[in-house]
């Protein structure tokens, strides 16, 4: 009899083991997956410009993913031990394991021996993988930007990214090693000035790994310095070849300091110098996130099992409350260790010790689990609000049945109602099945619109905990108010809600119709003359309604939305106030072939100070007037600038034709307004279609790289419709894995919405570098996704 009951335990622990570690799998991946999207485009980005081997892409992508699973793992921990026991309990099979005589609390055993196999996989990470992976992550983005720099060199735009060199290039060739055009200004801090030009060349390794090599074509070489104005020297060549130093033009400044989450324990322990506090902070914070699988683990169990309404949905919701709570106290806790104001362990361990107190208290109360506590209380009655009062069986109508005279009565045979015989009535009448909306309409929107709601919060509240995690530093730092932080994440929601409503529309989906599919509803729907195709209806309704929705809020609240939280997040991390003009930047193309330089402008008084015009030959691509002026004020009264303090000098070839020093001078040549120069430094997002267009033209003329912002205008159309796609797409999925109901929705989700995103970034990135056009970089994505979505629906047995 020992023997049997030890067997019997033991399936139970393999069991329940398999059911907490399947969910656990289900929503690491779901978090990970919401934390890694936005390094994607950056990914992709680096990948596409700098091609490298299979083995250092894999690397880069390893690398990148390895410090947030340590964050992700004990959130996947909780999610398990509460969706997996939700499940059990929703189907009584905790009931049936309590009515056996078995303590609730022997769940603890196979809980924990997962919650200390996923605590040991985290401390590998924080101790040992997670420094080294941010180690390495830098150095190979270090070596694939040094090796791939010259292919990095975009036509018309001033490249200041080279030591001592502004580089700009007329047009690039194909194959990038070969340039048209090449503009060449010294940048030293000496008040010489050397400007180099030549019709072409062509680029070559360097001798050393960080170097390339310029062998120029015919061109000129001007030298000039402003303390000797009457002496200016012009030297052509032939062939002239000019090393170029690629290190700091693609890592800048070395930096050999290891930052605290690049430090190994032992280097973390043993700081004493004047940062010591924030390498205690993260000595600390490395043992207290393994741990916290422990500790969820011991806090979901007791809630787990209560009997509830909903099953996983309601375990979703209890893990997205537990959660967002104990990073509230772990990031509250984490603040205070910094500014001084708690010991470093306290501050970290704060949370685990809340959380464990919390669970001890409600394991006490396990075995009563006729009696919820509030919080699962209060997560019922959510559901139960939602549901419609049920009929009971003496409210319903009477059933007409015929009896053998030909009358009616009532099923129970005591009154007559008609003297005709009925016709069994369809359950659906003919033509109502195209009506909209039915009823089957409202109950079909109402269960998705439920799930919509549950995940896009869900999304926004994790990813809003990871952000504030990364930012706890210098929110520390920098000594910034909480009103300031809490008016930065209240600008960010709009962001998050916009780039995260298409992966919450096709989950929601996905576990609707798979919910509707394990209950048997598909084919009851099916049995009574509905089609699949009509039951889709109002969820690709509601998918276009989101796609509009995603339109009109890129289109109106958030640029600005998005504005103010760059504001917000400068003044977090310490930076100056973004004033969205860029003043200072000394170099611009103009009209006809001109280039502007200038040590000063002031927008407001429209005032020029140092300012050199290069008057060039568009087909030689040789200097033919080169104008200096020490002061130059906009005259609206005659639309011209008036230089002060200055000369002019006109070229042929190597001579210089004349030299004319003047005090005031207007150049009817130079005709370009002060607007011309005030152009606004503003992201994609900052703006809505309009503002971005009339931007992409503007910067065009002027000579500046636009291809990656045409992507982007591209996508302000093309990233809202994909939310009306992905609904056509996922429903013939969602009615195939109706057997695993809403975890088998989910986890067909996520697939889909990683090949989606990963198909989004690489095309954004191939287009930004020029090698797609745009509009097919911008639309390539939402076409593959849409004709799979038009050949899987058609295919939909229904």
């Amino acid at each position: 009899m020992l023997e049997f009951r030890v067997h019997y335990m033991r399936l139970l622990d393999k069991y329940i083991g398999r059911e907490v570690a399947s969910h656990a799998l289900l929503g690491l991946a779901v978090f990970t997956f919401v934390f890694f999207v936005p390094q994607l485009v950056r990914l992709m980005d680096l990948v596409v410009r700098h091609s490298g081997g299979v083995f250092t892409v894999a690397l880069i992508f390893l690398c990148s993913l390895t410090p947030v699973l340590a964050f992700t793992i004990p959130m996947a921990v909780l999610v398990g031990v509460l969706i997996g026991l939700g499940r059990l309990s929703a189907d009584s099979e905790i009931v049936a394991l309590h009515a056996s005589g078995i303590s609730l609390r022997r769940l603890l055993v196979p809980i924990g021996f997962v919650a200390f196999a996923c605590g040991l996989g985290t401390l590998i990470l924080t101790f040992w993988v997670s420094p080294a992976a941010i180690r390495t992550l830098r150095g190979l983005e270090e070596r694939v930007l040094m090796s791939q720099a010259a292919y990095a060199i975009q036509p018309r735009v001033f490249d200041e990214r080279f030591p001592h060199f502004i580089l700009y290039v007329q047009d690039v060739e194909a194959a990038a090693t070969r340039w048209q055009g090449v503009f060449l200004a010294s940048s030293d801090s000496s008040s010489a000035t050397s400007v180099t030009l030549a019709q072409d060349a062509q680029v070559i390794d360097g001798a050393s790994r960080d170097q390339i090599e310029l062998n120029l074509g015919q061109g000129s070489q001007h030298d000039y310095d402003p303390r000797e104005p009457n002496h200016y020297n012009v030297t052509t060549f032939g062939q002239s070849e000019i090393p170029i130093d690629l290190s700091a033009a693609v890592i800048g400044p070395k930096n050999v300091a290891l930052s605290n989450a690049e430090r190994s324990m032992f280097q973390l322990r043993a700081d004493h110098g004047p940062d010591w506090r924030d390498a205690r902070v993260e000595f600390q914070r490395r043992i207290a996130f393994p741990a916290a699988c422990l500790v969820f683990a011991l806090l979901g169990v007791p809630i787990g099992v209560r009997p509830r309404r909903g099953g996983r949905a309601a375990g979703l919701i209890l893990t997205l409350v537990l959660v967002g709570g104990y990073y509230f106290i772990f990031v509250t806790g984490t603040h205070m260790a910094q500014q001084g104001s708690l010991p470093p362990w306290l501050g970290i361990w704060g949370a685990n010790f809340f959380s464990l107190a919390l669970g001890f208290i409600f394991l006490r109360r396990i075995e009563r689990i006729r009696k919820p506590n509030r919080l699962v209380a209060w997560v019922d009655s959510l559901f139960r609000r939602r549901r419609p009062a049920q009929r009971l069986e003496s409210q319903a109508a009477p059933i007409p049945v015929p009896i053998s005279n030909g009358k009616l009565a009532k099923l129970n045979g005591t009154v007559p109602v008609a003297n005709a015989a009925v016709a069994p009535r369809p359950a659906a009448a003919e033509g109502d099945t195209v009506s909209f909306p039915m009823l089957i309409d409202i109950y079909l929107l109402q269960r998705f619109f439920y799930y919509f709601l549950v995940l896009i919060s869900g999304f926004v509240m994790i990813f809003d905990a990871f952000t504030l995690f990364d930012l706890l530093g210098d929110i520390s730092k920098n000594h910034i108010p909480i009103s300031v932080v809490l008016n930065y994440f209240r600008e960010l929601i709009p962001l998050m809600v916009y780039q995260l409503a298409p992966l919450a529309t096709l989950v929601a989906t996905l576990v609707t119709l798979a919910v509707m599919a394990k209950n048997n509803e598909v084919i009851a729907f099916k049995a009574s003359g509905i089609s699949l195709y009509r039951l889709v209806l109002p969820l690709a309704l509601a998918g276009c309604l989101i796609a509009g929705g995603m339109f009109l809020l890129d289109d109106t609240f958030l640029p600005y939305a998005n504005q103010r939280q760059d504001a917000l997040r400068n003044q977090i991390k310490g930076r100056p106030a973004q004033t969205y003009f860029q003043p200072a930047h000394q170099w611009i193309y103009g009209e006809n072939s001109k280039i502007y330089n200038y040590e000063l402008f002031d927008p407001d008084r429209n005032l020029f100070g140092g300012l050199s015009v290069f008057e060039l030959d568009p087909v030689t691509f040789q200097m033919r007037r080169r104008v200096f002026a020490t002061r130059a004020t906009w005259e609206p009264s005659e639309n011209t600038w008036v230089l002060t303090g200055g000369w002019i000098r006109d070229f042929d070839g190597r001579r210089v034709t004349r030299y004319q020093p003047f005090k005031v001078e207007s150049l009817p040549e130079i005709s370009e307004p002060p607007s011309y120069f005030r152009r606004e430094v503003r992201q994609s997002y900052q703006m809505n279609w309009r503002q971005l267009g009339e931007y992409i033209v503007s910067l065009h003329a002027a000579g500046f790289d636009t291809a990656r912002l045409s992507v982007q205008w591209q996508k302000k159309f093309a990233f809202p419709l994909i939310a009306a796609i992905i609904v056509c797409l996922a429903a013939p999925f969602g009615f195939l894995v109706g057997t695993r109901g809403a975890i088998g929705g989910l986890a067909v989700a996520i697939g889909i919405a990683i090949i989606y995103w990963a198909t989004a970034a690489l095309f954004e990135a191939m287009g930004s570098v020029g090698q797609l056009p745009p509009i097919l970089a911008g639309w390539a994505p939402d076409a593959i996704f849409g004709f799979l979505a038009v050949y899987f629906f058609l295919k939909m047995p229904t």
